[in-house]
């Protein structure tokens, strides 16, 4: 049954997409996620511990909650992309994304003949986009992640490549290149002034545009400042966060 690309879908009626966000490799963890109602689940390659065998796992786990399964992909390897996509991931993310240049690689990497040179072999993406290549090509969210202040100076450059979907801000390495501590909030000045500019760029080019966050009332934030892509949390922080607090509550003797 060709489903399509739910999460496009959502962006083209207007509406916000909040995510799970997985790092741990565990295609249970995901599903469980999934499976409480979030419109996508990110699966993190570049710093999370999947490699492509547990991908693989867990979007056939993912394959039956309705959760749109996008991947973080952990650099610009259009062969590894292509891989991914063909698996069944309904997008990636391409990390580090600076000149008009690397967008149009990622764009490259994700559509097949004549919008791009992703070779043609959709394996278990068939089962949400069917084999007209076309659908599959169009079926793929090509996401950019501006993370530096480089790729900040050159947004209105990347905004106006063909064929992107969403441009995605990293909030903690950009700071970073700001020379301020990572974090996932705005630092007032020049980093959310940043910030804004990459939104208000994605929105002028119609793209979507993401940012991620900590919990959910970040989240409404970003959902009123016009982001319709917000990753809450992540599978490890809310593991780690309920262990502390479930340990904290014994008592001493008991500890």
């Amino acid at each position: 049954m060709n489903t399509g690309n739910t999460l496009k879908q959502r962006w083209r009626r207007g509406e916000v997409a909040y995510g799970g966000w997985c790092s741990a490799g565990s295609p249970f963890i995901a599903e469980l996620i999934a499976l409480q109602g979030f419109h996508f689940v990110g699966l993190d390659a570049q710093h999370g511990l999947f490699g492509y065998d547990s991908i693989l796992t867990t979007l056939m786990a993912l394959g039956r909650t309705g959760s749109t399964p996008i991947v973080r992909m952990p650099s610009g390897d259009p062969a590894a992309a292509g891989k991914i996509l063909d698996a069944g991931a309904h997008g990636v993310i391409f990390p580090l994304i600076e000149t008009a240049d690397d967008a149009a690689a990622a764009v490259a990497a994700c559509r097949i003949h004549p919008s791009g040179r992703r070779s043609f072999g959709p394996m278990r993406a068939a089962q949400s986009f069917g084999r007209d290549p076309r659908d599959v090509s169009d079926g793929a969210a090509c996401i950019l992640m501006i993370e530096t202040m480089r790729g900040v100076e050159n947004v209105e450059q990347i905004a106006a490549v063909e064929s992107i979907d969403c441009i995605y801000v990293g909030p903690g390495d950009l700071a970073i290149t700001l020379g301020l501590p990572p974090g996932l909030e705005p630092i007032a000045g020049t980093h959310a002034d940043a910030i804004d500019h990459v939104r208000d760029t994605a929105v002028a080019n119609q793209l979507a545009v993401g940012m991620p966050c900590a919990d959910s009332e970040a989240a409404l934030r970003l959902a009123a400042r016009g982001f319709n892509f917000i990753p809450v949390g992540s599978d490890t922080w809310w593991l780690t966060a309920q262990a502390k607090s479930e340990f904290a509550r014994l008592s001493p003797s008991q500890r």
